[in-house]
């Protein structure tokens, strides 16, 4: 549910978008981030050319870089530009993997419990060596100690956190990419 304190936002931010030229998309019953990854899905088709920029704080976005689609993350007083090289090369870990990544730290912002006591150095050490949540699973007997311990007694959240932090791609908006 969007918080109060946006709703009454929302129409002077239209207002403003409106006077600007600037077209804006709204759904119910879809967050942002869905909107955002519907408009990257459509920049991903081969036939269609498009290249696209995400320009936002929001870190969960990082999964939509592809070769199509860059993010310019914004910082306090700067920003950092993203594409699939530069991103691996910083994280270690392919983009979509922040599904992952989330899915195993967690985080309290979005309301993603992910595993209980794995920070964010914990979640990529076991990314960069076991790709993904389900290599993490598939190799459980590999990994020894409390770090076993915590994984397999939080696997539901890991999965229900994977669930939650995968940004919908599908959402049916009827949009013009041109405009």
């Amino acid at each position: 549910e969007t918080p109060d304190e946006l709703k009454v936002q929302f129409p002077l931010a239209k207002e403003l978008l409106t006077a600007m030229g600037i077209k804006y998309y709204e759904i119910d019953n879809y967050e942002a981030d869905d909107i955002i990854g519907t408009f990257a899905k459509y920049c991903d088709i081969p036939k269609d050319d498009y290249e696209g920029l995400i320009v936002s704080s929001d870190k969960d976005l990082l999964q939509l870089i592809s070769p199509s689609v860059e993010i310019k993350l914004l910082k306090q007083k700067d920003y950092i530009r993203y594409n699939e090289k530069t991103f691996k090369e910083e994280w270690g870990i392919d983009p979509i993997n922040i599904i992952d990544l989330k899915a195993l730290m967690g985080d309290a912002s979005d309301n993603i419990p992910g595993v209980k006591g794995i920070g964010e150095k914990t979640a990529l050490k076991l990314l960069k060596e076991y790709k993904t949540l389900d290599g993490i699973y598939e190799n459980i007997d590999s990994i020894k100690g409390s770090l076993h311990d915590k994984l397999v007694s939080d696997k539901d959240n890991a999965y229900m956190s994977y669930e939650i932090a995968t940004i919908y791609k599908d959402v049916p908006l009827e949009i013009n990419i041109p405009d």
